[in-house]
């Protein structure tokens, strides 16, 4: 009877499986970090949860996820042209959201019942459509992401496509974690708010958009 010729054996291709929750873990910590600080967009994400429900705020909440996920994929790939182009046109940019900053303020403020706001599929498709615009006019995340990739030491130039998709993913994760835990929080405020409250929330939410878009456009004659 024949001997059987024994199969060389299969390189083992676990060992690369930690490394890929790492990155994923990594790229999570990078969107949770970059969309933390409390701006403009988080005042406008909690003021639609509080006042409409947590339709609209996550319809914000993914508005916001989707200009972060452009940035990020951005600074995954490192498509140079693309981020050069948005930082030659951090001016023009930089205005736009901040005359956008002053109008959604003015309106908050002199909103007395909040009737700007709604759950109709328009009013939603609005929601996502204004937090995604003041998310995006914000060339400032891009390099936020640039800079806390190079210091993890996460993207190379010989890095492989299923790495960096991972990386990419973990940013998704990160972000709508805490964009959707932020809408959590508002989902509970919101049960221990009386309609007199409504009045005062408009003023300090409006006054906030004032100043995040005063600071904006001050901004332009600084940098």
């Amino acid at each position: 009877m024949r001997r059987l010729r024994r199969l060389p054996r299969a390189p083992d291709c676990g060992s690369s499986q930690p490394m890929d929750w790492l990155l994923l873990l990594k790229g999570i910590l990078i969107g949770l970090t970059v969309s933390a600080p409390v701006g403009p967009v988080a005042v406008l994400c909690l003021r639609r949860t509080l006042h409409v429900g947590a339709a609209s705020g996550y319809a914000s909440a993914a508005g916001a996820v989707a200009a972060d996920m452009i940035f990020g994929t951005i600074a995954c790939f490192g498509v140079a042209a693309v981020a050069t182009l948005l930082t030659e046109q951090s001016t023009p940019l930089r205005l736009i959201g901040g005359l956008l900053l002053l109008g959604m303020g003015v309106n908050s403020w002199r909103s007395q019942s909040g009737d700007d706001l709604s759950d109709s599929p328009t009013a939603l498709a609005k929601a996502f459509g204004s937090a995604f615009a003041l998310t995006i006019t914000n060339p400032m995340t891009i390099f936020a992401f640039t800079g806390l990739l190079a210091a993890s030491d996460i993207v190379s130039h010989d890095m492989s496509l299923e790495a960096t998709v991972t990386v990419v993913l973990g940013i998704l994760v990160g972000c709508a974690l805490w964009w959707g835990g932020l809408v959590v929080i508002g989902v509970g405020l919101r049960r221990w708010m009386r309609q007199h409250d409504f009045r005062w929330l408009h003023h300090v939410s409006g006054a906030l958009l004032l100043i995040f878009g005063i600071a904006t456009l001050g901004s332009i004659l600084i940098f």
